[in-house]
């Protein structure tokens, strides 16, 4: 590795404007492609496969909605703090109805008109309500009428019963005389009776038929009585039957007006009216997804409504959606960055070229990874986040890489050395270091791939991207500016005497040269070793005690993290002056928090749910999430057409980020409600139960991913250093560290400790997605500190020094350009806190505290107690492991020693 780098820095030294030319290629390419791909990004952050991502996909099929279409809110407030007028309703209406009608809004919501609705409808409730009561009383009034109607037409009925029983009586007499009348005009017949003994038998037979006919007048009377009578029977049950379904329509109707009057109920306790009438809430539904939506169409839309609104003396407040969601991050944090890290170099190298030069080179290599990775933005999602991040992590180590040859350069030349000789040579040295240092920075970033949360592998493969570009610059870009720089990169006080001693080296026999060369190293390394000098002699004075003081402080920065919550930003951790703060804090004020944290809750009806029986579980279902805790009101949206499912927009009590409003969205879930036909379960979504979801899903993942870099780091280190117990005790020191800056970023953003002095408006959770970043970044990092500081202890252990020797040679070798490289990427990270938006700026605090925490009390500190106290045991490697292993020669031992020898 590094003869191939000596050869690639020699090559550069010799063929400068040749290497500068490529470069400027590959920019011009990388620029032609950001100017003709460049997409969309949005701050929008999902997670596919989770709950609430499975709940809206089952919803745009349940109810036939495009469930991903934006929307936006706009509030619209009066100038002067007084009720809305008419002619302020009517503007605003008028300007909603203009955004209506764009091509890319699908639905507005006008407060007024919704309110309009409620009270017509409450007015048509108690419009119902009276006739239900006239309609009570025209019921009861009827029922007494035949209640009283029903006694006579009985008592009718039973007297004509008593004289049925006469008459049927009489016939029964007549009947049987007419028997036995019958029976005597047969014997008188059989005997042959004269005539005359048949007088008494017909003059009995008149006296019957005599008395016949009274009865049958009076069965004629009674039959059409009776007709009469069952006549009047029969109406008044048909007047008691439309009685009893009058009653069962009123009762029916009843029902169906209090279901209706309870879900008008519902919907009213969410009004987008202020009680004073003072304000309102707009609602527009786009027809696009939020990130197809481009700035000149939202700025139509807030065009139309403002325009319109201040000319009727109302103002309008946008939320975020409204105002577009990519991150617009002011310069402040690069300039800060890059002064901080000026100043360090300018202090550190004494010369304005000496110091300008990493940072121009960081400032090429965040240019181009920054303009590739947006070339991709038109055919990858990625959030706005992305790219910053590449930014941030590549202006740091795009400085420090490039510091670490510049520095062996200038010592080179400080040894005697030629110009381009030594620019080689330290491309082959410090070269290798770096580029074994990007590798295990690009392990921890591209490590996210595996975690499988997309938007979390693109931001880890634009940060790898960006750090490849800034090995590359350092590798191949800065060794020709150097070659054109020649002694300019040293002070003119130094210069003159450098250039006379490289003259008179190369004048010199070589192998004198060589062994005054060799003798002055000797000579250094000899003062070094007898010379605890500084910060290492009060480390390695008690290493035991340096160890417990560490590890007792590291702890203590730690303690923090056992509170720990995860979530996403909402409004109100934006700054005080961005419409998303503005909004969100007018709408809490207002309306109450919970408006920012709707949840969308989807009850699934059991199989073979009629319509009327949905209708009446919608009510039911609406009062049973209403007395889940922290609920503070439940509005009914729509019920799907085949009745298999009923939608409701829950507003809780609290925020989105709140810990009452987590809970519910657990408890809605796990929530059971039993019907006749079997249970009701819920499927909970929205953008609140999402950030939710994202936040715990990342937190799962944690662990998983720690392992996966810890391991393949691991591989790395033993394959540098070639021991077990460095890359053991290197990670371990990184976890103390890791652990103390998630415990600093919880107490400054989450409780809030010196929060003014940091930009944090609204103490919150930490970003959910923060602490796998900086697992991955803080990592590759550390790594790189122990790469560059160890590698000198190596190489001093590798030439016969003692361990313990070994560990002083190679801090003193490495400190100063540890400390200056830790401070600029601290710097640069502390920068990114003042960027104007809370993710980037929780992400800029912790790196930066966990490359100080890292660098000075881990790297700098307990690495080297640790490898003081342990000796020669902290290089051991099984012998077997020894010979497999190839050896790199990262710090460059052989290759010196083969230049050594060649002069």
């Amino acid at each position: 590795m590094s003869q191939l780098l000596y050869r690639l820095g020699g090559f550069a030294a010799r063929r400068a404007w040749a290497v500068i030319g490529i470069w400027v290629l590959i920019l011009a390419g990388i620029g032609g492609s950001y100017a003709a791909f460049k997409g969309e990004m949005s701050n929008e952050i999902t997670i596919p496969g989770t709950e609430a991502q499975l709940v809206q996909e089952e919803l745009a099929d349940t109810f036939d909605m495009n469930t991903n279409a934006a929307t936006g809110s706009a509030i619209v407030q009066t100038q002067d703090g007084n009720e809305f007028t008419e002619e302020q309703k009517a503007a605003l209406a008028s300007s909603l109805t203009r955004v209506g009608e764009l091509e890319t809004v699908d639905s507005v919501t006008n407060p007024f008109e919704t309110a309009a609705q409620i009270a017509d409808g409450q007015a048509k409730i108690e419009e119902g309500r009276a006739q239900l009561e006239s309609g009570s009383r025209d019921i009861e009034s009827g029922q007494a009428e035949i209640d009283r109607n029903r006694p006579e037409a009985e008592k009718g009925i039973a007297a004509l019963d008593a004289a049925q029983t006469d008459v049927d009586a009489g016939k029964a007499q007549l009947e049987d005389a007419q028997r036995q009348l019958d029976e005597a005009r047969a014997g008188l017949e059989a005997s042959n009776a004269p005539a005359e003994a048949f007088g008494e038998i017909e003059a009995q037979q008149t006296a019957l038929d005599q008395q016949r006919a009274p009865l049958e007048e009076a069965q004629a009377e009674i039959d059409r009585n009776r007709t009469e009578a069952e006549a009047g029977i029969k109406a008044l049950d048909d007047a008691q039957a439309a009685l009893d379904q009058g009653r069962t329509d009123l009762e029916t109707g009843t029902a169906e007006l209090e279901r209706n009057a309870t879900l008008l109920d519902m919907t009213s306790d969410a009004t987008s009216i202020s009680e004073d009438g003072s304000t309102a809430i707009a609602g527009i539904t786009f027809t696009k997804e939020l990130t197809a939506l481009s700035s000149e169409d939202l700025e139509t839309v807030r065009s139309e409504m403002s325009t319109a609104a201040e000319d009727a003396g109302l103002k309008v407040t946008f939320d975020q959606t409204m105002q577009g969601v990519e991150t617009h991050m002011n310069m402040t944090a690069e300039i800060i960055g890059v002064a901080i890290a000026f100043i360090i170099l300018f202090i550190m190298l004494g010369t304005l070229v000496a110091a300008g030069l990493p940072i121009l080179m960081a400032l090429i290599g965040v240019g181009a990874s920054a303009l590739g990775t947006l070339a991709l933005s038109g055919v990858i999602d990625m959030t706005s986040t992305t790219p910053t991040l590449g930014t941030m992590l590549g202006l740091a180590v795009g400085i420090d890489y490039t510091l670490f040859i510049l520095n062996r350069h200038r010592n080179n030349l400080a040894q005697g050395m030629g110009i381009r000789p030594s620019i080689a040579l330290a491309t082959g040295t410090a070269g290798g270091a770096v580029v074994f240092a990007g590798i295990t920075v690009m392990i921890a970033l591209l490590g996210l791939n595996v975690v499988g949360i997309p938007f979390l592998s693109t931001m880890g493969n634009a940060a790898a991207f960006a750090v490849f570009i800034a090995v590359a610059v350092s590798v191949t870009f800065s060794p020709a500016v150097l070659s054109l720089i020649g002694w300019r990169l040293i002070s003119k006080k130094h210069r003159a005497h450098l250039q006379k001693r490289a003259e008179q080296t190369a004048s010199e026999d070589p192998s004198e040269a060589a062994a005054s060369v060799r003798a002055e190293a000797h000579a250094a390394a000899q003062t070094h070793e007898e010379k605890k000098t500084g910060w290492i002699a009060t480390v390695l004075k008690k290493p035991l005690l340096t160890i417990a003081a560490v590890v007792l402080a590291l702890g203590a920065l730690s303690l923090p993290v056992a509170d720990m919550r995860l979530g996403l930003p909402d409004g109100s951790s934006q700054p005080t002056d961005s419409a998303a703060n503005i909004s969100y804090n007018l709408i809490a004020d207002t309306f109450g928090e919970g408006r920012n944290g709707t949840v969308i809750a989807a009850a699934r009806l059991p199989e073979g749910t009629t319509e009327d029986e949905a209708a009446a579980l919608q009510v039911d279902i609406g009062q049973d999430i209403l007395e889940q805790d922290h609920v503070v009101s439940v509005i009914p949206a729509l019920i799907a057409e085949d009745h298999s499912a009923v939608l409701y927009q829950v507003v809780p009590a609290e925020g989105p980020n709140s810990e009452s409003t987590t809970a519910l969205v657990h408890e809605l879930r796990a929530l059971t409600l039993d019907t006749d036909r079997g249970q009701v379960n819920f499927g909970v979504t929205g953008q609140t139960a999402m950030n939710i979801d994202i936040s715990e899903n990342l937190y799962r993942v944690l662990p998983i991913y720690v392992g996966i870099v810890i391991g393949l780091s691991l591989l790395v280190l033993v394959l540098v250093f070639r021991s077990i117990l460095v890359p053991v005790t290197a990670t371990i020191g990184f976890l103390f560290s890791l652990l103390a800056a998630l415990g600093a970023t919880v107490a400054v953003f989450q409780w809030g400790w010196a929060s003014e002095l940091f930009g944090v408006s609204t103490p919150g959770p930490i970003l959910s997605f923060l602490p796998i970043l900086a697992v991955g970044i803080l990592f590759g990092l550390a790594m790189d500190y122990q790469l560059f500081l160890v590698s000198g202890m190596k190489e001093a252990h590798s030439r016969g020094r003692g361990a313990q020797k070994a560990v002083v040679i190679g801090y003193h070798h490495g400190a100063k350009v540890v400390t200056a490289a830790a401070l600029i990427m601290a710097g640069v990270f502390i920068g990114f806190v003042f960027s104007g938006d809370p993710m980037i700026a929780s992400i800029g605090f912790i790196l930066a505290a966990g490359v100080l925490f890292d660098a000075f009390l881990v790297r700098m500190t307990l690495i080297p107690a640790l490898m003081y106290l342990l000796g020669e045991r902290v290089w051991w490697i099984p012998s077997w492991l020894d010979k497999a292993l190839p050896d790199l020669d990262v710090e460059g031992t052989k290759l010196e020693a083969k230049m050594t020898k060649a002069r």
